[in-house]
C-alpha cells in the first residue's frame, strides 16, 4: 500500500505564514522611520551631515519644496493680475535662492513677442564682447545714450556698424542658450521669450562665462541710470532696481510694452525679471498690467523670505 504523505500540522505552518507577513511590514515601516527623520531634519534645517553627502541632499530637496512652493504662488499671483484683461504676456524670473526659472505665457500658440527697445541690452553685451570690454569714447557714448536715454539713433549705429548688425548680435545669444530669440535687421523687431531674456539677464546680475566681472560691470551702471520717465515696469514693488524698457505702436500687435532687469526687495531679495506684452490700446496701458505683475511678484517674492 504507497503510504500517504504526512500532512503539516498547523503549528508547522504558521511560522511560514508569519514569516511572508512580517517582512514587508517591517521593511515598510523603516521607510516611513526615514522618511519621517529626514522631513524633520529639513524642516530644523540640522540634520546629519557627518560626511557633508546627507547634507548636501537634503539642501538640495529642501531646494526643491521651496521652489515648487515658490511656483506655485507665482502662477496664481500671476493669473489674477491676467483675470479681466486680454493682452498677450510672456513673463519669466529667476530666483537665486532655488536656481530656478518661473514662467508663463498667455498667446496663441506660435505668437511672437517683440522686444522694441529690451533689444539694446543685447547690443550693449555684443558691443563689450566685441571690445573686450574696452570701449572708446564715441562708443562709450553711444552706450549710455542708447540703455540711458533709448537713442534710437545711437542704437541703429552701434547695431550696423560696431556689432555685425543682425549676424552679431545673434551669435551673442546663440552663445548664451537664447534659442527662441531671432535677431532682425529692424532691431527692434527682433522676436524673442522672457525666459530667453532672463537668460541674458542671469549673465549680467549673476555669474557669466562669456562676460568678464568688469563688462558685466558696466551693463549694470547704465542699467542703474535710465532715464527718470523711463524707470517704469519691473521697478514696481522694488527698493532698487536695473532695467531696461521697450515700447513700440505697431501693426495689428497695437502696443508693444516690455520691461526686463533686476530688482532688490527691501528685505534682500532679489531677482531677474522680463515681462513681454502687446495688444494694450494705450501704451499706458502695457505699462499698468507690467507693473501689476512686477508688484505681484514682489509680494510672493518677499513673503517667500520672511
Amino acid at each position: 500500500m504507497t503510504q500517504r504523505p504526512q500532512r503539516q500540522s498547523r503549528s508547522e505552518v504558521r511560522p511560514r505564514h508569519r514569516s511572508h507577513r512580517f517582512y514587508p511590514r517591517l521593511f515598510s515601516f523603516l521607510f516611513i522611520l526615514a522618511a519621517v527623520v529626514m522631513i524633520i531634519a529639513m524642516v530644523n534645517g540640522n540634520g546629519s551631515n557627518d560626511n557633508g553627502q546627507s547634507g548636501n541632499a537634503l539642501t538640495t530637496v529642501k531646494k526643491q519644496l521651496l521652489g515648487d512652493r515658490l511656483g506655485d504662488r507665482l502662477q496664481q499671483a500671476w493669473q489674477k493680475q491676467l483675470n479681466g484683461t486680454d493682452q498677450n504676456v510672456s513673463i519669466a524670473i529667476y530666483s537665486p535662492t532655488t536656481g530656478q526659472t518661473y514662467r508663463l505665457t498667455r498667446a496663441s500658440h506660435g505668437h511672437q513677442f517683440h522686444t522694441a527697445s529690451t533689444v539694446k541690452v543685447g547690443v550693449l553685451t555684443a558691443l563689450l564682447l566685441d571690445n573686450n570690454g574696452q570701449l572708446n569714447d564715441t562708443e562709450n557714448n553711444l552706450a549710455q545714450a542708447m540703455i540711458e536715454n533709448s537713442d534710437n539713433d545711437a542704437t541703429s549705429t552701434l547695431f550696423e556698424n560696431y556689432i555685425g548688425s543682425k549676424e552679431g548680435l545673434q551669435k551673442v545669444y546663440d552663445e548664451i542658450g537664447m534659442t527662441h530669440t531671432k535677431v532682425r535687421s529692424e532691431w527692434g523687431l527682433t522676436t524673442t521669450t522672457a525666459a530667453d531674456q532672463v537668460k541674458l539677464l542671469n549673465n549680467i546680475f549673476y555669474r557669466s562665462d562669456l562676460l568678464s566681472a568688469d563688462e558685466r560691470q558696466q551693463i549694470y551702471s547704465l542699467m542703474d541710470n535710465v532715464e527718470e520717465d523711463q524707470s517704469w515696469g519691473t521697478s514696481a514693488g522694488a527698493a532698487s532696481y536695473q532695467l531696461k524698457n521697450g515700447w513700440l505702436d505697431y501693426g495689428s500687435d497695437q502696443w508693444i510694452v516690455n520691461s526686463i532687469g533686476h530688482v532688490t526687495l527691501k528685505n534682500g531679495t532679489d531677482y531677474t525679471i522680463a515681462v513681454y506684452t502687446d495688444g494694450s490700446s494705450t501704451m499706458q496701458d502695457g505699462e499698468t498690467l507690467i507693473e501689476n505683475l512686477a508688484k505681484a511678484t514682489a509680494k510672493v517674492m518677499k513673503d517667500a523670505k520672511d
